[in-house]
């Protein structure tokens, strides 16, 4: 029997609307030295293509498909790193997250399963939302993260339950899906963000749910 439920932070529980525009300018204008042509819209075009790609850093890629001399591309990747940790955005919870706890509280204990750390319970707590997290550990109380399926087993162990009586929600087929099927968790697949292009490349990546928007949740589970 599913008893509880696991959230994916970034696309699920927080917005990341704003960190993905705050990428795509802060790496266009990098390109832009060496390209003066190259655009946002180029931008998002390769963003496509890394996703159906299944590369594990869009942003990453994105430098090196465009920068793909060693020396320059450390130099800026080591940019992009120093000028998002100025301008870093202020975390956004997703619309109507707050009424999903609320009615997913009633049925499941719920937990966290992202690469969020302190600023979201930070937020959660001043949001009055924590309250409906039965499970609040984050990725910094281990030693690994995702997509690597034994954090996903730490988390499950420190809230002392079964990867059977579990679903792990998220946005991501490589990230959150695969990881959570390999140690036999339930599925389901939120199309939203920046990777809801994704496809299944074999049968068992596909999840065992798949949604379209984050409402649906209320209904689906």
């Amino acid at each position: 029997m599913i008893r509880n439920l696991f959230l994916d932070a970034g696309g699920i529980i927080l917005d990341e609307t704003e960190h993905e525009k705050l990428h795509c300018e802060i790496i266009t204008g990098i390109i832009k030295k060496y390209k003066p042509d190259y655009s946002p819209e180029n931008y998002w075009l390769d963003a496509k293509i890394a996703v159906e790609i299944y590369v594990p850093s869009v942003y990453n890629y994105i430098l090196w498909k465009n920068i793909n001399e060693i020396g320059e591309y450390t130099k800026s990747l080591a940019e992009l790193k120093d000028k998002v940790s100025k301008n870093k955005p202020e975390l956004r919870l997703s619309h109507g997250i707050k009424e999903i706890l609320k009615k997913l509280f009633d049925k499941y204990k719920i937990g966290i399963l992202g690469q969020y750390g302190t600023d979201l319970k930070n937020l959660l707590k001043i949001e009055s939302l924590d309250r409906y997290f039965t499970f609040l550990n984050t990725q910094e109380e281990f030693g690994i993260t995702k997509p690597d399926p034994r954090y996903f087993l730490l988390v499950l162990e420190k809230a002392n339950v079964n990867p059977e009586d579990s679903i792990m929600v998220g946005d991501r087929i490589d990230k959150d899906i695969i990881p959570a099927k390999m140690i036999g968790m339930k599925t389901v697949l939120v199309r939203t963000g920046l990777h809801k292009g994704q496809i299944p490349r074999t049968f068992e990546e596909y999840p065992d749910l798949e949604i379209n928007n984050l409402h649906d949740l209320i209904t689906v589970l």
